[in-house]
């Protein structure tokens, strides 16, 4: 990587794990203006070697997308942990949750994501005891900063055993160096069925709101999609505060929530991503079981899918504290951003953008400019979901699974 692959920094995923990897320390990991973290290359450092470059998803013009052929290799189940607590307390199955848990104590160091709330963001960190593993629990829809836990996995990867939780195009960069030091089989990677990652000007002015509403100026946790009220009747944030959890609610209101599925505001990287539509990188993925099968449930259902033989032989060491059946892939991904490109307004992301990063508007203000420039059908759709949201839970997962029928 050099200065002048503008276009690929532009389309940077933001895995990180060029700084990570870089022997000379060249690389250095900031958010850019537009709430993006990007690598800064520092020119006089920087000895061309190419060892970032050959982590890096969009210098590879081989990614392997995976067809009918290659999901029949795999298999998907719909699981949720027999723990009733630890369904509960996060955010689908609990599946995750009972992995790293199993990992730690068969030796792994595991690498996941916390919330800093010094600062406000995600930040993936290494595990080596049981008690450090809650932190990991619960979504958090930020992209997440990387670069010092994945320097301790380059340092010590031919040495300890690491279990790594990320995104498709942070698992890529993972696999790639490993097998470049020929130790991947040494390791688990395990990845998530991604939407894609929103700018962090979004949660930085939604934080910000936040703490003003409920007057205090720091929160000690967040959870996005807490199960409280149950599976599919989220409370759209939960954050703690003095050790108290206060919930936001109305997922159909939420600011941060609009902005981020209206993808407008993704990364770049994400709006032609390859690596969401392929499991050739990693041993496990995982995600929200959306369709028909479990509209209706209550508790949470987590999509497991098994991609490698190793990857069975865990998931066959927890199955005694789980319960699970095997589902087919057409029941699920079509409810998942699998093989789906978007396609923003570049006039209309422009606009927004700058009005992110005007510290004098409120996300609203955002959301309402994006309302301005939505067509009749997506208005329609919009107020017909609004509705739909108003009724009672119980009607409301009918009409889903009404819906979900008709598509499939």
């Amino acid at each position: 990587m050099n200065i002048q692959d503008e276009g690929t920094l532009r389309e940077c995923t933001s895995c990180q794990m060029c700084a990570a990897v870089c022997p000379k320390n060249a690389i250095n990991i900031r958010l850019n203006k537009d709430g993006f973290y990007r690598p800064e290359i520092d020119a006089e450092r920087c000895v061309n070697c190419g060892i970032c470059k050959s982590v890096c998803y969009k210098y590879d013009a081989r990614i392997e997308i995976f067809g009918r052929d290659n999901l029949a290799t795999t298999k998907l189940y719909g699981a949720f942990a027999n723990d009733s607590d630890v369904v509960k307390s996060t955010t689908s199955g609990g599946i995750a949750d009972l992995l790293v848990h199993k990992l730690i104590n068969d030796g792994y160091k595991c690498i996941g994501v916390v919330y800093d709330s010094e600062k406000d963001v995600a930040v993936h960190c290494v595990a080596c005891k049981e008690e450090e593993v809650n932190a990991f629990r619960g979504s958090k829809y930020l992209q997440s900063y990387t670069v010092n836990a994945f320097k301790l996995l380059v340092k010590e990867c031919k040495n300890e055993k690491y279990a790594v939780f990320g995104t498709p195009c942070q698992i890529y960069a993972i696999d790639k160096y490993l097998r470049s030091r020929n130790v991947r089989d040494k390791h688990i990677l395990i990845d998530l069925y991604c939407h894609g990652c929103p700018s962090m000007n979004i949660w930085k002015k939604y934080i910000k709101e936040v703490k003003q509403i409920i007057n205090y100026k720091k929160v000690d946790y967040v959870n996005f999609r807490s199960k409280v009220k149950g599976w599919g009747n989220f409370y759209v944030l939960a954050v703690k505060v003095d050790g108290n959890p206060v919930y936001f609610s109305n997922f159909m209101k939420d600011e941060f929530f609009k902005l981020f599925f209206c993808d407008q505001l993704l990364n770049e990287a994400c709006n032609n991503c390859l690596l969401r539509s392929t499991l050739a990188y990693t041993d496990i993925r995982l995600g929200d079981f959306w369709g028909k099968q479990y509209v209706l449930n209550n508790r949470g259902i987590s999509a497991v899918s098994i991609v490698t033989g190793k990857a069975e032989v865990l998931f066959k060491e927890i199955s005694s504290i789980l319960t699970f059946k095997e589902e087919q892939y057409e029941d699920f991904l079509p409810w998942q951003s699998w093989g789906k490109q978007y396609h923003p307004d570049v006039k209309l992301r422009s606009v927004m953008m700058e009005q992110l990063r005007d510290e004098s508007l409120s996300l609203r203000h955002c959301v309402n400019t994006l309302y301005r420039h939505q067509g009749i059908k997506a208005a329609l759709v919009r107020h017909s979901k609004y509705l739909v949201h108003m009724m009672p839970i119980c009607i409301e997962k009918r009409i889903r699974w009404i819906l979900y029928r008709l598509k499939g």
